[in-house]
């Protein structure tokens, strides 16, 4: 299984909110910390948002926020969510994997 990495830094990004849920992380923040431009991850925490995993509020004292507690969010559903129609692996692709 080969996985983009939109969804490696978006699982990232969900781990780190998820460490302290009592705050809001800001795009710039997590994108600082990974080395990752604020664009790109502002794409995967709105992703992340439409699919109902973390909330996002403007302004200050605001950012991502897990939309429900951790152990009720699936480590499938958000990498479907990611994937985006891309196949998880590659024998369950169109083409079979050729």
């Amino acid at each position: 299984m080969r996985l983009t990495s939109f969804t490696d830094y978006g699982l990232r990004a969900l781990m780190r909110i998820a460490s302290d849920p009592s705050r809001g992380y800001s795009t710039a923040e997590l994108a600082e910390e990974f080395a990752l431009s604020r664009h790109h991850l502002t794409k995967i925490v709105q992703r992340l948002a439409q699919g109902g995993i973390v909330t996002t509020r403007r302004g200050g004292g605001g950012g991502a926020i897990l939309a429900r507690p951790a152990d009720q969010i699936r480590l499938g559903t958000v990498v479907r969510l990611l994937e985006d129609g891309q196949a998880l692996v590659e024998c369950f692709a169109q083409d079979g994997g050729a």
